[in-house]
């Protein structure tokens, strides 16, 4: 039976121990594969699935515009030509993506006359664990500098996210989103809609995070919220803090790389999407490789 739009069914809560025992046999590098990505902004991005054959099926829907992903499992050929004829049929402007080189090598065979994209924007930044945390040698001067600088004015401690200190972690964040006018901007409004979700399901969700406190106030200056998104890899999906207290970002990162560096090779810091300002800051500290994300455009998909 050929695949159909119908056959997807929105991403739910209740749908996490499907995703985890897939994404676990076939471990993603990339945060548009995690679940807790995909549930999070699901008011935004609608994302949806189906299962064929044990393969996971994803699609997301963004302004009407649907873009459809390569199976997820073992190479399965002929449920990829599926996926790629209901992208042409049902797809929005950039009707099908990739996040794993296969199906890239795939489609450039495949399918010659298609020409395939990369996405500079939405391809993830991954660090060294240990070079984060240390922050070694001459091309880190500049940002031990910003740390030495805050060291000098604050006194701070860290502290785990837990059940109990959830509220408050809330309080920061709604503090938060208020200071940088949110709001007023869809995406950063959105993004404090899934922190929020993240943490109303921390439990559910498996989340960690970190905050830290200003003393002697005790306030909450910065949080970061991640997840193991394979045996390898931590991805932070969230970090925050008040510029206020100038280098508070500098702290947060690092002290989140001393946190996991005993536990994971790398930590994934995800996509600077074409800004500016963000992906100068993402450079700064050095990333090693990028998990790179690929397109393809409907109009372009051969017959």
């Amino acid at each position: 039976m050929t695949l159909s739009k119908s056959d997807y069914r929105p991403v739910t809560l209740a749908d996490k121990p499907i995703f985890d025992r897939i994404l676990r046999n076939h471990p993603q590098i990339h945060s548009e594969c995690s679940f807790i990505t995909m549930i999070c902004w699901q008011n935004y991005a609608n994302y949806a699935y189906t299962i064929k054959d044990d393969r996971l099926l994803i699609s997301c829907t963004v302004d009407g515009e649907t873009t459809y992903r390569a199976p997820i499992g073992d190479p399965a050929p002929e449920l990829f030509e599926e996926v790629l004829a209901l992208a042409k049929k049902e797809g929005g402007k950039m009707a099908m993506d990739f996040y794993d080189e296969a199906d890239v090598w795939y489609m450039k065979n495949a399918h010659p006359e298609t020409p395939v994209y990369t996405s500079r924007g939405f391809s993830e930044y991954y660090y060294r664990t240990e070079e984060l945390a240390e922050l070694r040698g001459k091309k880190y001067l500049n940002i031990r500098g910003q740390i030495n600088k805050f060291n000098a004015e604050y006194t701070y401690t860290t502290e785990k996210i837990t059940k109990p200190i959830i509220p408050e972690v809330r309080r920061m964040i709604e503090e938060w989103s208020i200071s940088k006018h949110c709001e007023a901007n869809r995406i950063m409004k959105e993004e404090v809609n899934a922190v929020r979700f993240a943490l109303d399901h921390w439990q559910d969700l498996g989340c960690e995070g970190l905050i830290i406190r200003i003393q002697p106030e005790a306030t909450i200056g910065a949080i970061a919220i991640w997840e193991q998104l394979n045996t390898s890899t931590a991805l932070v999906h969230f970090e925050k803090g008040f510029v206020r207290y100038k280098g508070i970002y500098k702290i947060i990162n690092q002290e989140t790389a001393k946190t996991l560096q005993n536990r994971y090779t790398w930590i994934n810091r995800e996509s600077d999407m074409d800004v500016p300002g963000l992906r100068e800051a993402k450079l700064r500290y050095h990333p090693e490789h990028c998990a790179k994300a690929w397109y393809i455009k409907k109009k372009e998909i051969a017959p």
